[in-house]
């Protein structure tokens, strides 16, 4: 290649098979081969790919478009995934999606500084000196404007040149040009989720719930923040996705970020610049943060961070750092050990300005461990914890232990510290009173069902442990007194309801025979034989979850909603192509596990993968008949005869009983269903009456009124 003779131009275009375009447009492939077959302006082949005909991506697109076909446009996807296969057992996963990262980065670079023609020499197959001079013509444009916003990239790449095959880094610029502009991003976007797989730690966990919550703090405190030319901070920026999320939101802000780790450094650098190009108004600067301070002097408005967990700093390091204002070791002789979370966190504090704010997320240990009760000692006595927010488990992909998020800020005179509840279930609706940059992303959150109360910083310090856990101080939901009486109200209301559809006359239980008579056995047909004869249908479900969270829609039937009630479903309005919709009447059940069924009374609702329907067609079947039998014994996996531990839905039996029969089975399943929830109503009414004993109870305006017209109280 750096021979000297001539080479070809490597421009290629993006070319899918049959199946992929079936995919595009969500059809069958032999929908795209009668396509194929019948239209004269179809595209024409241009080779093969996966041993079956491929097309030019864009033509096939246009064609789609003229004969007004809807289909996704994947073109962006299709060229991750091809690089993926490219490159993969030629380079290190990790080295694999910097490559591409960089590489996008340096095409932005030819766009934003007017390198078009050294970028097509590149293209055009440029040796490894080609590549070095174009490295130094960006470094030489930046230098000169006096903004470096490609030097961690320009670096990274100098090494790829000198280490990676220069045909290799060829093939890759051809797919990497191939990608609209308008489309970098989501292409930064999809290499990380394809090749990191939230495996790269170090560059943060975009898809979290955590760092999405911790974003929209910051944009909410950003849009209040009375600075005219603040700055963003975080000392552990990883792929800097909070940094993007402020910045895409508030213009306004510079961004000084830093991390130890240089591949975060390059993936941070080249989303900034890949987002603003030569206007991005990021610093990102390598460095260990516990040895030095990565921006001395500098005074922020916002700081942001996730400090990296379980490691540890030396005793000796930085004793005269001003910076470490707080004793992590619990006030011992020699310091030893800390952890480098507690580096973070007062360095945190040490950057703040006299208005800023810090959001910074610590393990519980922080919050409630002995060995930090020091450190939480000096910092509510110096006023700077304005709230501790606990969240619950799997915040990050790569952890299962809950996360406490600590707001900290230098107000004068502060008595008080907000502590937020974001883990007990709680059906209470937050009071209004905490300040909007942590109420409106809570409330988002967790549908404002977060329990809070502001407790005196004079109580922590007087507390023996200083702990800052919100469950230390916030009272279990319900045993407010007020609430208790309230509630009580509701169950006696229900327990009286429900005694009272008991105590009727016309309950089946009451005419219950002292013994079930001679009952020969019913003859027994299976879901495939009734299918076959078309005396029922088996629908699938194939609505599937959106999002990397699994979330379905409001109006998905799924096993959860099979086991906890259908009340709660929406009608489905949006229903795609392929997607089947419960008709009144039908019966639903999960088709994995211990079967639970249920019928559809309404019917219009969507179904997950998960779950089927039957629709029993004809006069012959009461559908609560056929609910029951599906979860009776004989139709569950984990009978002795089911040795596999699953039983085919189109094996499950039904007996064959007249309509006299079914409906008294259903009525006395009625009428257990009913002493069931009489059952917890009253154990329901008891667990409220043991509160009140160790809580009290108290009226108010909420609370209810007997029959008799007469306020109660506990």
């Amino acid at each position: 290649m750096s021979n000297g003779k001539h080479r070809q131009s490597v421009q290629r275009n993006l070319i899918v098979n049959t199946t992929e375009i079936a995919k595009m447009a969500n059809v069958s492939v032999s929908t795209v081969s009668n396509w194929k077959r019948r239209s004269d302006t179809f595209p024409e082949p241009v080779g093969t790919k996966d041993g079956k005909p491929a097309f030019d991506y864009d033509q096939v697109a246009e064609w789609l478009q003229a004969n007004n076909k809807e289909f996704d446009d994947n073109r962006t996807r299709n060229l991750v995934w091809e690089y993926a296969n490219l490159v993969r057992g030629k380079v290190e996963t990790t080295e694999g999606m910097a490559l591409f990262i960089t590489l996008l980065h340096l095409r932005k670079a030819a766009n934003e500084y007017g390198l078009e023609t050294q970028w097509q020499t590149l293209i055009d197959g440029g040796d490894r000196g080609s590549w070095l001079s174009y490295l130094d013509a960006v470094d030489a444009v930046e230098h000169e404007a006096g903004h470096a916003l490609s030097n961690h990239v320009v670096t990274y790449a100098r090494g790829l040149v000198e280490s990676v095959s220069v045909e290799i880094i060829r093939d890759v610029v051809a797919l990497v040009n191939a990608i609209n502009l308008s489309k970098i991003m989501t292409a930064v976007d999809m290499v990380i989720d394809a090749m990191g797989n939230g495996r790269q730690a170090y560059l943060g966990d975009n898809g979290s719930p955590l760092y999405r919550l911790m974003a929209e703090m910051a944009n909410a405190w950003a849009k209040i923040c009375p600075n005219p030319d603040p700055t963003f901070y975080d000392p552990a920026c990883g792929g800097a996705f909070v940094a993007m999320q402020v910045a895409l939101h508030n213009p306004q802000y510079r961004f000084a970020l830093a991390d130890i780790n240089s591949l975060a450094a390059v993936i941070a650098q080249a989303r900034f610049f890949l987002q603003f190009g030569k206007n991005a108004t990021e610093t990102i600067v390598l460095n260990d943060l516990i040895r030095n301070d990565p921006f001395p002097g500098l005074k922020c408005n916002l700081s942001v961070v996730t400090p990296p967990r379980g490691l540890s700093a030396s005793a000796d390091t930085g004793v005269t750092d001003p910076r470490w204002a707080y004793d992590a070791s619990n006030g011992a002789g020699r310091r030893p050990a800390f952890p480098s979370e507690t580096a973070f966190l007062q360095d945190c504090i040490f950057h703040l300005d006299g208005a800023g704010r810090a959001f910074v997320a610590l393990r519980p240990s922080f919050t409630t461990g002995r060995l930090f009760a020091n450190l939480r000692r000096r910092m509510v006595a110096d006023g700077v914890v304005e709230a501790i927010v606990s969240l619950p488990r799997r915040q990050l992909r790569d952890t299962s232990i809950p996360i406490d998020v600590w707001v900290l800020s230098k107000v004068e005179g502060r008595n008080h510290v907000h502590l937020i509840d974001c883990i007990s279930a709680t059906e209470e609706v937050a009071r209004e009173g905490l300040p909007a940059y942590l109420s409106e992303p809570l409330n988002g959150y967790t549908d404002g069902k977060y329990r809070w109360m502001d407790v005196e910083c004079a109580d922590i310090l007087a507390d023996e442990n200083i702990s800052l856990a919100p469950n230390r101080w916030i009272k279990p939901q319900g045993m407010n007194p007020k609430n208790i009486c309230f509630e009580s109200s509701a169950e006696i209301s229900e327990i009286r309801q429900r005694l009272g559809q008991v105590d009727d006359e016309s309950n089946p239980l009451r005419d219950l025979p002292n013994s079930l008579a001679n009952m020969k056995e019913s003859r027994v047909f299976t879901l495939r034989e009734l299918v076959d004869s078309n005396e029922a249908e088996l629908i699938r479900g194939n609505t599937q979850s959106v999002g990397r969270a699994a979330v379905y829609q409001e109006d998905v039937i799924t096993p959860k909603v099979l086991s906890e009630g259908m009340a709660s479903l929406t009608k489905s309005a949006d229903v795609g192509k392929r997607e089947h919709v419960t008709e009144p009447g039908d019966i639903v059940f999960r088709k994995l596990g211990s079967t639970c069924a249920a019928v559809d009374v309404e019917g219009g609702h969507r179904m997950s993968h998960a779950v089927l329907a039957l629709r029993m067609k004809g006069d012959d079947w009461i559908p609560e008949f056929v609910a029951i039998c599906l979860q009776a014994a004989w139709n569950q996996k984990d009978t002795p005869q089911n040795i596999a531990g699953q039983i085919d839905p189109l094996d499950m039996e039904l007996p064959v009983v007249s309509l006299e029969m079914q409906r008294k089975l259903v009525e006395i399943q009625r009428a257990a269903d009913e002493l069931k929830r009489l059952s917890a109503a009253a154990t329901d009414y008891a667990d409220t009456f043991c509160n009140a004993i160790r809580f009290g109870a108290e009226e108010g305006e909420e609370a209810g009124c007997r029959n008799d017209g007469q306020q109660y109280r506990l």
